[in-house]
């Protein structure tokens, strides 16, 4: 008869940091559901801050130098996944309007950790973001320099 195999033993130090680790990663999963259920809403962008040539400016403001209706222009990140730009109730022309609102007709988001991903080709290519919501503010600070988008509720 051959012998009982011994107990597989399994050092503490091993278990607790195997315990951390699924606590972490379970947190972490925890806290992109809470972060994608944050960002879902209507948004309106506040500013739109970029760098060239080391002179930061906010394209935003001077969209709405030119186009003070765009002031009004909603941006709707929707529990379905998708992502659209609601220019009807802006004063905006009608032209600019379709145009707009047609820039955004395919696109998608989605959170991973704390990185929102936009993107009209169904994730093939998009843009990423460091994501975050304060109360009625989310902020998005580009990863490969978009610059930082603030919008509000």
């Amino acid at each position: 008869m051959a012998p009982l195999a011994a107990p597989l033993r399994f050092p503490l130090r091993l278990a607790r940091g195997a315990l951390a680790v699924c606590g972490a990663l379970f947190a972490a999963g925890a806290v992109a559901a809470d972060l994608s259920s944050a960002v879902v809403g209507s948004w309106r962008k506040v500013s739109h801050t970029a760098t060239m040539s080391g002179t930061t400016f906010d394209t935003h403001a001077a969209l709405l130098k030119q186009r003070p209706c765009a002031d009004k222009i909603r941006y709707n990140v929707n529990q379905d996944g998708t992502y659209r730009l609601d220019a009807s109730a802006s004063d905006c022309d009608d032209r600019y309007k379709s145009m707009q609102q047609k820039l955004y007709a395919q696109t998608k988001w989605r959170v991973v950790g704390d990185t929102v991903t936009v993107s009209a080709t169904d994730f093939a290519v998009g843009q990423s973001y460091k994501v975050s919501v304060s109360g009625n503010r989310m902020t998005w600070v580009g990863t490969e320099d978009q610059g930082t988008v603030v919008f509000q509720r």
